[in-house]
């Protein structure tokens, strides 16, 4: 079945699924309220939507089940899997959610609270939610007896077994975020029950109660299926299990680096000098305090198995871009609070000393303790990332040559100068506009402060720029150095016909890709090559020679050892499939690849990209583009302000 048609019928089909599912939930809820003759609004919509969507429903999945019963290929397809995968879900959620929302509301009034307070479904009543949990659970059971019927037949290919991966992470998800969430509650009302009373306390523990009651035997079954699963090599060394894991690690890290910060910043206000009572200090201390000790234990827990994940399951490159891709994203949480906390700092500073500043109270100690505890939590992350990754960079040999190349390096580097660039730019226009209007004689009322501020965000954001900029070049620097060791280890022989042109033109190409690489041209019109220059570690050969190899060039081709570079030339009655040009593109192309592989790089297979494939690139590429530049704007103007 064509891509498109499947993707229209598996769409139509679970679309019109959920349509005659939420009528039917609907009706059940009218019958359960007061009967067939309930409220009509209410009952005609639930009835319409009903037969609309069964027909429609049932047509489209008649046609898939049709075609997946005739075509075992149809039947593997990735759509498929990932309409009943999806299918599975958006029945089972709905049904969860309403699950909760009766323990909620059971909770609330076993406590005293009126189940209107409730988190979820405090206007329902217990009839809705069985309604929705019974037919969901309905079709829930019968899209797992077709999709058990589908992995019978074992289908071909991965995409069944990848799209289940990542429905059993997602569950995985869904059930750890309940938990997380359900004992930030509890503890919230640990702390708030010392000193504060009444139903607003008792809806925390309401809530946290109803959280873990649901969510923890979720959590516990999901990890469990997880867990089994692992037995299996391709599940336990999965990229998909890679990125949930970094994903779960670093949002937990990055939450209770928040909470350590905001319980800081509260701490240093009382050690400033604010009064509080007691109450109001727990109702402070509460919320940053509830959060960071179960992201805490987040952190802790899954952060020793994606540690144990990336010393068993990867090879030691992979194994090293993953801890690099570990490090640098921390490096970036640090540098940014590190940078917000200076800014505001600098703010105190100046607000103190200028005598359009304010004078000392209640904001400038808000300013003082926010700053310094950004800082305090924030300076060290990125010292000790960011050290560590300079060290690896710095090393001589081929690992900090791949720190140096490594893609993560490069983005976090170039991310940074940019930021920094822009920062600049927009920091000298709005000094430059102040100036001038007050050379044009309309300065505002306080010059000094607001030119001192700018100028002083100015000079961070130079910093910023300048810091990584040298980054980059000292990176540069090494690089060079390294890779003059790597070419001048790597003798390359050209096999060269007695017609002018070939050699000439990649002796050309490789003096400009790789100056230090040590090149020898051999005729083959005289034959195979001598011992001297067989001891070359690279051989370029035009298609002449490949098609028609005198005997002697033959068997010395089969026997050498290094690489063997073919450069598709013209050869009477030969097509190439591959890579056609002119001569002097194709001799550029072949010192590309004999630099790359000279520095130990992969060369990359070069194919051309479709037109619609190149257009969303480009459409991506904008959107992302117009997102950083949002950011970007969003953060000057906090810093500005």
């Amino acid at each position: 079945m064509p891509t498109i048609r499947r993707l229209y019928l598996y769409t139509l089909t679970l679309v019109s699924l959920e349509v005659w599912l939420w009528g039917a939930i609907g009706l059940g809820r009218s019958f359960f309220a007061g009967g067939i003759g309930g409220e009509a609004t209410r009952l005609a919509e639930a009835l319409a939507l009903v037969l609309v969507g069964i027909p429609v429903f049932w047509l489209h999945w008649k046609l898939v089940q049709r075609q997946a019963a005739r075509d075992p290929l149809e039947r593997s397809a990735r759509l498929r899997a990932i309409f009943l995968y999806g299918t599975l879900a958006a029945t089972l959620v709905p049904g969860v959610q309403n699950l909760l929302s009766m323990v909620n509301r059971l909770a609330a009034s076993s406590l005293g609270v009126a189940p209107w307070q409730a988190m979820l479904g405090g206007n329902q009543s217990l009839s809705d939610n069985l309604v929705a949990v019974l037919l969901n659970g309905l079709l829930a059971a019968y899209f797992y007896w077709v999709l058990r019927g589908d992995w019978l037949v074992t289908p071909t290919g991965d995409d069944y077994a990848e799209t289940r991966r990542l429905y059993r992470y997602a569950w995985l998800t869904y059930g750890l975020l309940m938990v997380i969430f359900g004992a930030q509650q509890m503890i919230k009302f640990s702390l708030l029950n010392i000193e504060a009373t009444g139903s607003g306390i008792r809806v925390l523990l309401i809530n946290g109660l109803s959280l873990l009651l649901v969510g923890t035997p979720l959590w516990v079954f999901s990890g469990e299926r997880v867990r089994r699963s692992l037995v299996e090599p391709a599940e336990r060394t999965s990229f998909t299990r890679l990125v949930v894991l970094y994903t779960i690690v670093f949002i937990s890290a990055a939450g209770v680096l928040l909470s350590t910060g905001l319980l800081l910043e509260v701490l240093l206000r009382l050690g400033l000098g604010e009064r509080l009572s007691l109450e109001e200090a727990l109702g402070q201390l509460a919320n940053p305090l509830s959060l960071a000790i179960p992201l805490g234990a987040v952190w802790a827990y899954y952060g020793r198995n994606l540690g144990v994940e990336m010393r068993s399951g990867l090879e030691g490159l992979h194994q090293a871009g993953m801890r690099r891709l570990y490090a640098y994203g921390f490096s970036l949480l640090g540098l940014g609070g590190t940078f917000i906390g200076l800014q505001v700092l600098l703010d105190f500073v100046l607000d103190l000393t200028l005598p359009q500043g304010q004078a000392w109270g209640a904001g400038l100690r808000r300013n003082l303790s926010t700053s310094l505890a950004t800082i305090l939590v924030s300076l060290p992350v990125w010292a000790v990332n960011w050290r560590r990754m300079t060290f690896e960079a710095a090393q001589d040999g081929e690992a900090g040559d791949h720190a140096r190349r490594s893609l993560v390096r490069k983005a976090y580097l170039y991310l940074l100068l940019f930021v920094g660039v822009i920062g600049v730019m927009v920091l000298s226009v709005a000094l430059l506009a102040l100036f001038l209007r007050t050379a044009l004689g309309d300065p505002p009322g306080r010059l000094l402060l607001e030119s001192s501020r700018s100028f002083k965000a100015l000079l961070l954001f130079g910093w910023l720029a300048a810091y990584h900029g040298q980054a980059l070049r000292a990176d540069a620097r090494l690089a060079e150095r390294s890779l003059a060791r790597r070419h001048a280890q790597y003798p390359v022989l050209v096999l060269a016909p007695n017609e002018p042109g070939f050699a000439e033109s990649l002796l050309h190409a490789l003096q400009r890709e790789a100056p230090g690489l040590p090149v020898a041209v051999h005729p083959y019109s005289l034959g195979a090559p001598d011992e001297t220059l067989s001891a070359a570690r690279a051989v370029i050969l035009p298609g002449e020679l490949a098609a028609r190899p005198s005997e002697a060039l033959r068997l010395w081709l089969q026997g050498y050892s290094g690489t063997r570079l073919l450069v598709p030339t013209p050869v009477k009655d030969w097509q190439w499939l591959a890579s056609t040009g002119s001569l002097p593109e194709l001799a550029r192309q072949a010192a590309r690849a004999v630099r790359q592989i000279a520095e130990g790089q992969m060369i990359p297979q070069t194919r051309q990209a479709p037109a619609w494939q190149i257009a969303a690139c480009i459409l991506a590429g904008l959107f992302v583009a117009e997102i950083l530049m949002g950011l970007i704007g969003l953060f000057l103007s906090l810093i500005v302000d």
